[in-house]
């Protein structure tokens, strides 16, 4: 019986998984969920295509829209030129970045065309940021958890490690010998692509020091509590350093031999691993 209900629930994820198209067609991808802008998540992901139509990724009712065409007199906000289709009594989808225009229509199809790619707002190239958000649990949901899946065969590149010490980046090499006056977070370099010229980020991230795990995240969904945005329960400034590394916080190390094994897997599943050990001495006093 357990296993039967396992094969149904699997079937039904598939199932909703595949009722999402992209938005669209002939897409590449440039940027991915839950990368470092600086200071925030990136909220969504970039597509650009040869072919500018967008499309709503579900059949849906239009829930809000905003274009320069419609609001002469106001300047573009960051996203520029937009639309929100209402797919469900949770689920929406948000298609930024659209060129000036001002057809609006009160329900879409999956095949109609609700607007041109473009590069309005706070843009640098033309191209589509989509998102998708479940209203009700307050979260920003990462589109590959419901889109056909995108090609990619090329695994996360684990690259250097560094210390942050005041302002100075210090790369720490494999079996280094360190002096820490207190307990660093460890800075890991991780670049990932699809077709070896983008930076894209990761979708998950383990990190095992001494034996035992001390990070585990997944960037699966976006959400928003009294604390701010999060993702797997860690804020921006836990999970990122400012130059964009990779930050695991709250690390004690050990007098001697510190080993850690990082583990990191895009979003299409594409997995690689790393040890790294360093000699560490502690001078805390």
């Amino acid at each position: 019986m357990k296993r039967y209900v396992i094969c149904l629930s699997l079937f039904i994820l598939a199932m909703w998984n595949v009722s999402f198209r992209w938005p669209i067609n002939d897409a590449r991808l440039t940027s991915t969920f839950g990368e470092s802008r600086g200071d925030h998540f990136h909220d969504g992901i970039d597509l650009v295509s040869t072919d500018t139509r967008i499309f709503p990724v579900k059949d849906g009712k239009l829930l809000y829209a905003w274009n320069k065409s419609l609001f002469p007199l106001e300047n573009y906000w960051g996203g520029g030129n937009y639309k929100i289709i209402k797919h469900s009594d949770n689920i929406v989808s948000v298609y930024m970045h659209l060129q000036d225009g001002e057809k609006l229509e009160k329900k879409y199809t999956e095949n109609d065309v609700i607007g041109q790619m473009g590069n309005t707002g706070r843009s640098y190239g033309s191209h589509i940021h989509f998102t998708i958000l479940d209203l009700k649990l307050r979260e920003s949901v990462n589109p590959f958890k419901l889109m056909p899946a995108y090609v990619d065969e090329k695994k996360p590149e684990i690259r250097f490690f560094y210390l942050k010490v005041n302002d100075r980046y210090v790369r720490i090499n494999e079996n280094s010998n360190i002096r820490l006056t207190r307990h660093y977070p460890m800075l890991i370099e991780i670049n990932d692509s699809a077709s070896g010229n983008e930076r894209f980020g990761i979708y998950r991230l383990k990190v095992n020091l001494n034996g035992k795990d001390i990070m585990n995240s997944e960037f699966d969904k976006i959400r928003l509590s009294e604390h701010g945005f999060s993702v797997s329960d860690k804020s921006f400034h836990d999970l990122y350093d400012s130059a964009g590394y990779y930050k695991v916080s709250k690390i004690q190390y050990k007098e001697g031999l510190n080993k850690f094994i990082i583990t990191a897997s895009d979003y299409s599943g594409n997995i690689s691993e790393k040890t790294f050990q360093v000699n560490v001495t502690l001078d805390m006093n």
